[in-house]
């Protein structure tokens, strides 16, 4: 039983074998008239490897490449063996007798080469490539604002009529602006940065000048004004001072000569009172 089962897995091989070759078409695509009423092929059929040049049948110049075989060029005499991907790559495609296996990269790396022969660290933005397949930050000076690219040198210098407004970094190159975003007073030196033979428009600043000279002059008149009324307020005030400690001086001097002197007004009206009383009771005695 063992060799019937043998030749059975043989047998089943070989027709795989040759339903794969039949399911490419075999053969010279393009020939010539030779001598001696041959053909002479120029170019095989996608696939077929060159079995000889001239002969007197062209599907008999070509044959097929073998499975896990391929062939890019027309007129080869032998077919390469398919490429076989391995970790960390894995097959995007696969071979086949006109093209080879296409391989790719895990997330994170990509190929080293149009082949993809081998992966490579994937270097973001702000870094670049290196000869040893590994990554590095973009030196001083240089930029790369793109995956996987070369550090590229900042622009020198902005345009003529722009000015920068941001140095670069790894990241992205320098930025200018004709626009200048700062507060009123620098209006003069927006004129300034109009680029060389454009003039600016002088009647459009008299304006803006008199209406800040004419705001200027109603803020003084205004501080003027309280100015001198506090100012009188302030003497109006100083005069009433003055005179209630007038009047309270007045007032001091009148009552003190009263308050002092009516004590003895008092004992003299009571003494001449007592010396009276004496002389009477005597004219009586």
């Amino acid at each position: 039983m063992q060799p019937v089962v043998v030749g059975l897995y043989l047998a089943l091989f070989t027709s795989s074998l040759l339903l794969s070759a039949e399911e490419i078409s075999a053969g010279c695509q393009d020939w010539i008239l030779g001598q001696n009423r041959s053909v002479c092929c120029r170019r095989c059929k996608p696939g077929n490897r060159l079995v000889m040049e001239c002969g007197p049948d062209p599907e008999k110049l070509c044959a097929p490449c073998h499975p896990n075989t391929y062939t890019v060029k027309p007129m080869s005499m032998a077919c390469s063996r398919c490429t076989q991907c391995s970790d960390p790559q894995f097959e995007l495609k696969a071979c086949n007798t006109s093209t080879d296996t296409v391989c790719g990269c895990k997330p994170g790396l990509r190929c080293g080469d149009n082949q993809c022969k081998f992966c490579v660290d994937e270097c973001g933005k702000g870094e670049e490539p290196t000869p040893k397949r590994s990554c590095r930050k973009c030196p001083e000076g240089t930029f790369n604002d793109k995956i996987h690219s070369s550090c590229k040198p900042w622009t020198k210098s902005c345009p003529e009529g722009q000015i920068l407004i941001a140095k670069g970094d790894a990241f992205s190159d320098i930025k200018c602006s004709r626009e200048v975003t700062t507060y009123a007073p620098s209006e003069v030196n927006t004129v300034e940065l109009l680029p060389v033979g454009k003039k600016t428009n002088d009647q459009s600043i008299w304006p803006l000048v008199g209406i800040f000279g004419g705001a200027s002059a109603f803020i003084a008149v205004i501080i003027l004004s309280l100015w001198l009324i506090s100012r009188r307020t302030g003497k109006s005030e100083n005069k009433t001072q003055s005179k209630n400690q007038e009047f309270t001086v007045m007032m001091v001097d009148h009552e003190e000569p009263c308050s002092f002197h009516q004590p003895e007004q008092e004992k003299g009206g009571s003494s001449e009172s007592l010396s009276t009383q004496n002389s009477e009771s005597k004219l009586i005695l």
